[in-house]
């Protein structure tokens, strides 16, 4: 009998040894830097849910260009750029597809909103929604079917606001202008 209770007290000994371990490789702030960084890459988001922001703000891009509020569309796609970099760097084995979805259908889509072009704006949306879905199928998730939805993403945004695209929208970003 007391044989068993010391055993059992050096499991839970154990146990509780491995699980502060384990909660320790997990604390960004202590441990070595390699091992901070091990922290903090344990906790990156995954594809999917930096696809929820993507898939938002892609949709904002669309409203925004259907408004005329040509600023927020520009603004509204080199966020959703901004946040595929996001999956590039924490899923790096898809990077190349993000890539090649950006070369392929949101650079189209920016040269579309710098010209204000409405017409080619829809026929290059469409035709990346039809990259997106493609690609969401040859990855293995023929379930994930982006499809436009009947309103923006944001009521609060005023999408109808009659704007022009800045020359050049990387200006002042970088010093929180």
């Amino acid at each position: 009998m007391k044989r068993r209770l010391i055993l059992g007290l050096l499991g839970l000994l154990a146990v509780a040894a491995v699980g502060l371990a384990a909660e320790h490789m997990r604390d960004i702030y202590k441990g070595s830097l390699e091992e901070r960084v091990n922290a903090l890459a344990s906790i990156q988001p995954g594809l999917g849910t930096v696809m929820i922001e993507y898939g938002d703000r892609f949709t904002n891009t669309y409203y925004a260009a259907k408004g005329g509020n040509w600023a927020l569309a520009q603004y509204e796609l080199k966020e959703a750029t901004e946040i595929q970099e996001v999956g590039e760097i924490t899923r790096p084995g898809k990077a190349g597809l993000l890539k090649e979805f950006e070369h392929s259908y949101l650079d189209p889509l920016e040269k579309a909103i710098e010209a204000q072009d409405w017409n080619a704006f829809e026929t290059r949306f469409e035709a990346a929604v039809a990259g997106c879905n493609g690609c969401h199928a040859a990855t293995g998730h023929p379930f994930i079917h982006y499809k436009l939805p009947p309103a923006p993403m944001q009521n609060y945004i005023d999408f109808n606001l009659k704007t022009k695209p800045k020359v050049n929208i990387e200006e002042g970003e970088e010093e929180g202008k």
